[in-house]
């Protein structure tokens, strides 16, 4: 396995991916109603994995930080690139919550929340989503920014701090 600083690239990929679907599989499991719950249980799996990739690459974006070589465009930049990974792992670990609350609420009053509440809890969990991933796709930016515009890369290099 390759040292920790070296794996952020390969491992920011995964959440991307998992917190992108995740919202459309609520999306579609709206839209056919006769497969909504296995779909929003695949939407909360889907949130809980993306999550975690979410927490290691937090930590692997820190071994990064230590390997780089500090010019004040560079520090800026990470910054950035970290604020909006901690705003993301927030974001998601809310509606996660979120998503795990409407999923199982029914059960536990053990019936169905009227349907309109449902479809409202529903689109609202779609809106703050999308919110979501547009900050998510703004840490990948900014992420991508560090890169291949400042030419990053997580070298044997003295550590940054």
């Amino acid at each position: 396995m390759p040292p920790w600083n070296h794996i952020h690239p390969a491992l920011v990929h995964f959440p991307i991916a998992l917190l992108t679907v995740a919202p459309l599989l609520v999306f579609v499991g709206l839209l056919w109603p006769a497969q909504r719950r296995g779909l929003h249980a695949a939407a909360l799996l889907l949130l809980l994995l993306g999550f975690g990739g979410l927490l290691l690459a937090l930590e692997s974006g820190e071994a990064v930080e230590r390997y780089a070589r500090a010019t004040p465009a560079l520090l800026a930049g990470l910054r950035e690139h970290e604020l909006l990974a901690q705003k993301t792992t927030v974001l998601f670990g809310l509606l996660g919550v979120a998503l795990a609350v409407l999923w199982v609420l029914p059960q536990l009053r053990k019936r169905e929340l009227p349907r309109n509440l449902e479809l409202g809890l529903l689109l609202l969990w779609l809106l703050l989503s999308a919110g979501g991933v547009l900050t998510l796709g703004l840490t990948g930016h900014a992420g991508g920014h560090l890169v291949h515009d400042l030419h990053t890369h997580a070298g044997p290099e003295p550590p940054l701090r």
